[in-house]
């Protein structure tokens, strides 16, 4: 098993990069997120391993989440507090260790998670209708037809797909594109909105004047003072 690791606390890499060589893995370990990044959409490895790190988890945990197309597992690793637990789950970690229970328990949760995504229990895709969404390529396809998005088209579309039907706040939104919503405008949000409208619906088939033999492309609905909502 490889396992890229991003702790900047020298203590937190000490203790993980040992426990993982004691177990026999492989350990890439990065001091920032960008090179990190890249690593994974190389597919140059298994799991990531962050530490719970007060000020820059949660933008680790949005960037992972936004450009590494939810391959791989994240585990977060630190004192165990209910609200670094709570905060790591909230913003996309799958798991959680406790630096005090030892070597033991972190190997055997990042084992855990890898063989759960080899045996495909975390979803990869996406689909609602005659719609899918793609977490490996970051696109939308209906039959022959496939549109690609950026990364937070694609954060927006998964959360509005997963919600179908129901209104979504702006604030959850807000936190699962960017990782944050106290600081993130509603005018960036509404832009965001309309790009991938245009991408669900480039031709406008919802008009009178649409092909009766292609779906109706999902719509984005504005619920005014609340969120959004996507409808087939």
């Amino acid at each position: 098993m490889k396992v890229a690791t991003l702790c900047p606390t020298r203590s937190f890499e000490h203790f993980a990069t040992q426990a993982l060589r004691d177990a026999g893995c492989e350990v890439l370990s990065f001091s920032h997120l960008s090179p990190l990044l890249v690593a994974l959409r190389d597919g140059g490895a298994d799991a990531v391993l962050l530490e719970d790190h007060d000020s820059q988890v949660e933008a680790w945990l949005s960037g992972l989440r936004l450009h590494a197309g939810r391959v791989q597992p994240i585990v977060v690793l630190g004192l165990g507090d209910s609200i670094g637990i709570s905060r790591a789950l909230q913003r996309g970690a799958d798991d959680y260790a406790v630096l005090a229970d030892g070597a033991g328990p972190l190997v055997h949760r990042l084992r855990a998670r890898v063989q759960a995504r080899s045996d495909g229990l975390r979803a990869s895709s996406l689909k609602a209708g005659p719609y899918s969404l793609h977490a490996s390529t970051q696109s939308l396809s209906t039959g022959a037809r496939e549109v690609s998005l950026t990364a937070r088209e694609f954060a927006l579309a998964w959360t509005l797909f997963e919600n179908l039907g129901r209104v979504v706040s702006t604030q959850t939104l807000s936190t699962e594109i960017w990782g944050r919503s106290g600081d993130v405008g509603k005018r960036t949000l509404e832009q965001h909105v309309y790009k991938l409208r245009l991408k669900l619906d480039p031709e406008g088939r919802r008009s009178r004047f649409s092909r009766h033999d292609a779906p109706p492309a999902p719509r984005i609905q504005t619920v005014y003072g609340v969120g959004y909502r996507l409808e087939l």
